[in-house]
């Protein structure tokens, strides 16, 4: 599966008064160019979450992490789990990040267990500056074998990024 996507660095203003540093990838529609929300991706198959617990639960290994933008990340059913019998544990390198988060891991658990396939991508990281160490994670997941992020090669809106592309990009800060 193909997804089209804008990578961006910037800084996010949350309601709360707060500033967070942004690096990775924003889904993009393919025949408008415009960025697509959550319940956009939710339309197509894919749903695009927060990794839950990561910042508070699982920080060191969030921060050690040899992961970035567009990498993949690993689902694993934990029915065993104390708190949800849902849970699904995200690991990078076999280290836990976090979790699926709760209401998604309702609907992706019986899916799972049923044998049908997923991937889950990075698709951005949080920081409080671009100095400071990672301290959250957006992920991309689709139910298929296969997820290839391709980034449009010209503008397609006046937000679109005006034809940014991967090529010559630095790495984001570690």
């Amino acid at each position: 599966m193909k997804v089209e996507v804008e990578y961006d660095e910037r800084y996010w203003y949350p309601d709360d008064g707060g500033q967070v540093w942004l690096v990775g990838f924003q889904l993009v529609d393919p025949v408008s160019g415009r960025y697509l929300g959550r319940d956009g991706a939710r339309e197509r198959g894919l749903h695009v979450v927060g990794v839950a617990g990561a910042g508070q639960h699982h920080a060191e290994a969030l921060v050690a992490a040899a992961i970035k933008p567009g990498d993949p990340l690993e689902l694993r059913r934990d029915p065993a789990n104390e708190h949800d019998p849902n849970a699904i544990q995200v690991l990078a390198g076999g280290a836990q990040l976090g979790w699926v988060p709760r209401e998604l891991a309702e609907e992706l658990a019986p899916r799972l267990d049923a044998g049908e396939q997923w991937v889950a991508l990075v698709l951005r990281e949080q920081r409080r500056s671009a100095r400071d160490p990672r301290d959250g994670l957006t992920m991309l997941l689709a139910a298929t074998d296969s997820v290839e992020l391709v980034e449009p090669r010209a503008a397609r809106s006046p937000r679109s990024g005006a034809g940014r592309t991967s090529h010559g990009r630095p790495d984001p800060p570690r």
